[in-house]
């Protein structure tokens, strides 16, 4: 269903103040989000067009399996958690405190 421009030009401008706010990692997600709602709404079975969708990326990860640096919550059992570099591994990623 489309909009006329009297509701969708104040509606995309209000949305790009509020994106402007965002990390980068945010805006990803944001832009994935986007691309879902666009290949939902097209209403065919297709497969989304997208390599960036959230099931692409943990196929591309697999290959990071045996890498424990890539996977930051494999530990052994008993082992304590490093809570300073689980901290500074969200940060680096975009998360607040």
């Amino acid at each position: 269903m489309a909009m006329d421009n009297t509701t969708l030009i104040p509606l995309v401008e209000q949305i790009t103040q509020q994106l402007k706010t965002l990390s980068e990692a945010e805006l990803h997600t944001i832009r994935d989000f986007v691309d879902y709602l666009a290949w939902k709404h097209r209403g065919d079975e297709a497969q989304p067009l997208d390599k960036r969708s959230a099931e692409a990326r943990a196929v591309e990860r697999i290959k990071d399996l045996d890498d424990p640096t890539q996977w930051v919550t494999v530990i052994d059992e008993g082992e304590e958690v490093d809570e300073e570099a689980l901290n500074h591994w969200l940060k680096a990623r975009g998360y607040q405190d």
